[in-house]
C-alpha cells in the first residue's frame, strides 16, 4: 500500500497544487454504513438513530448519492468500504479523492468552504479516471449540476 500511496502522492503533487508528502495516512475498511455514520460524525447512538431516520427518509429521492469514504483530518485515517480492493479505475479514483483531502489537510491547506475543499478532490478523481477513458458521470452516476453543488460555497 505504501508504494501505491507514493504513487498517488506524485501524481497530485506533479498535477495538482499540492505539496508532496511522505506522512502517508492510516487506511481502514470498515462496513459502508460506518463510513457513513463518520461522515455525518454520528457517534453517539441517539445520533446514529437520527441519520439513519433521515436518509431513510430521502430514500426515496433518487439524486441521494451513498457516501463511499471518508477522510478524518484528526486521525489522518482514510476510511474505505469493506470489500475495496483498488482492483478498478473508479476504485482507485475514490483513493485518489481521499489522498486529495490527506495532503490538503497535511499541507495546513485551508479552503473558504467545505465544497471549495472538495472541488480540488473530485477534479483530481476526475482527472484520474480520465487516464482510463472514464469518468465521475459514468463511474458514479455524479451529474454536472450536483458536482456543481458539491463544490460550491454556500449549498
Amino acid at each position: 500500500m505504501t508504494a501505491l500511496l507514493a504513487a498517488i502522492v506524485m501524481w497530485l503533487s506533479a498535477n495538482f497544487d499540492l505539496p508532496a508528502t511522505q506522512d502517508y495516512p492510516r487506511i481502514e475498511l470498515i462496513a459502508a454504513s460506518e463510513i457513513t455514520f463518520l461522515r455525518y460524525q454520528a457517534f453517539t447512538p441517539e445520533r446514529r438513530r437520527e441519520v439513519a431516520a433521515a436518509l431513510g427518509n430521502a430514500a426515496e429521492d433518487s439524486k441521494r448519492r451513498a457516501v463511499v469514504s471518508v477522510y478524518d483530518d484528526r486521525a489522518r485515517t482514510i476510511y474505505l468500504p469493506a470489500g475495496w480492493t483498488g482492483d478498478t479505475p473508479a476504485d482507485l479514483s475514490v483513493l485518489v479523492h481521499e489522498m486529495v483531502h490527506h495532503m490538503q489537510n497535511v499541507g495546513d491547506l485551508r479552503y473558504e468552504c467545505a465544497g471549495a475543499r472538495e472541488k480540488m478532490a473530485y477534479e483530481a478523481q476526475e482527472k484520474w479516471l480520465g487516464l482510463s477513458g472514464r469518468d465521475l458521470a459514468g463511474e458514479f452516476d455524479l451529474d454536472p449540476l450536483t458536482l456543481k453543488l458539491s463544490t460550491s460555497c454556500g449549498f
